[in-house]
């Protein structure tokens, strides 16, 4: 009966991570072990080549929210808007970015790298983390397992996740979301002595920016920097 549980344990966990993994290559471009043939990927850009719209919405803050519809050749004073103009221009060197597919990846991401921080996973870190970050969020983990510390990480809710800035140098693209997100973090240390955090929900306000070299063979847009939002 025992074997009969874990194996039923085993097949879930596997369903689990297959999803998140689904997920985060559907929103994000990340290539699990196979890509499109160039003839599927004719076909799309023929048959969406009407597509070139992103969602959009004016605001006196220029910030794309997930949800709003507008072309951007319409005559409007957030359509010629350099954040606008930035994520055309980025378009048109890979024409598959879409702001709001892109914003719902980077939702999908930030979820992942937030629990996989809080469970020491470097894993799946390593897949979704420049070099450099990851080197930062590694040497945090290790001085979190060197005084015998667990973290948890419980995300309620992210309210709103909208992209506030966008660059292009060349063929180098980086794109700048603001998440806001209710969750509980707590540090424990070994004894099992809350340390550091609350039980109780806390707003958290972010900006995470995401780079990618359009033209590269890898579809991976991966954060390089975040910092708290203002």
């Amino acid at each position: 009966m025992d074997n009969g549980f874990q194996f039923l344990d085993i097949i879930l966990l596997a369903a689990v991570a297959g999803f998140i993994f689904l997920r985060l290559r559907s929103v994000l471009g990340r290539r699990m072990g196979h890509e499109q043939s160039r003839r599927e990927d004719n076909s799309r850009r023929v048959n969406e080549g009407h597509k070139g719209n992103f969602e959009e919405k004016p605001s006196e803050d220029n910030v794309i929210l997930l949800g709003d519809k507008a072309r951007p050749d319409e005559q409007t004073p957030f359509a010629a808007s350099p954040l606008q103009q930035t994520l055309n221009d980025i378009h048109r060197i890979d024409r598959s970015f879409d702001p709001a597919t892109f914003v719902q990846g980077a939702q999908a991401a930030y979820e992942a790298i937030v629990v996989a921080f809080a469970n020491g996973d470097r894993e799946t870190l390593k897949m979704l983390l420049s070099e450099k970050v990851f080197e930062n969020f590694d040497a945090s983990i290790q001085d979190r397992e060197d005084r015998n510390e667990k973290m948890s990480t419980d995300i309620v809710s992210i309210h709103s996740a909208e992209i506030t800035d966008a660059m292009l140098e060349g063929r180098e693209a980086e794109v700048t979301v603001k998440f806001d997100a209710e969750m509980i973090t707590m540090t424990k240390d070994e004894e099992g002595v809350v340390i550091a955090g609350d039980p109780q929900p806390h707003m958290v306000h972010e900006l995470w920016t995401f780079a990618r070299n359009l033209k590269s063979r890898n579809p991976n847009w991966l954060l390089i920097t975040t910092r708290r939002a203002e």
